[in-house]
């Protein structure tokens, strides 16, 4: 049960700032400035890293299992959204998700050797 509460607590905070994100996107497409992919790429990947930041934080060992776990949770629910869209999928969709899964694993790495004792 406790596993879940911290599984519960990095995913609220990444959907805390996805729905922030389209917000700020918005104001700079009122001003009519393109942003590149990357940018949108990197303003999504920065609170996954801080979601599997703080997970692997609360671990006491094996701190990329649970980024792994949270980075396949996060690709799942992307999927499932998509699939309500119904989007085309291609390579650059699979690979957008193990983007995703390798960030998590990182952030949850480094969360685990950050650890305060």
């Amino acid at each position: 049960m406790n596993k879940i509460i911290i599984y519960l607590k990095g995913l609220i905070i990444l959907i805390i700032s996805i729905l922030v994100i389209p917000i700020i996107l918005s104001i700079f497409n009122l001003f009519n400035l393109n942003i590149p992919r990357i940018i949108t790429l990197i303003m999504i990947l920065i609170p996954i890293f801080i979601s599997g930041f703080i997970i692997g934080k609360q671990q006491s060992k094996k701190g990329y299992i649970s980024g792994l776990l949270l980075g396949i949770i996060i690709s799942i629910l992307f999927f499932l959204i998509s699939l309500l869209f119904k989007s085309n999928y291609s390579l650059n969709t699979i690979i957008y998700y193990l983007i995703i899964i390798v960030t998590s694993t990182i952030g949850s790495m480094i969360g685990i050797n950050k650890k305060i004792v």
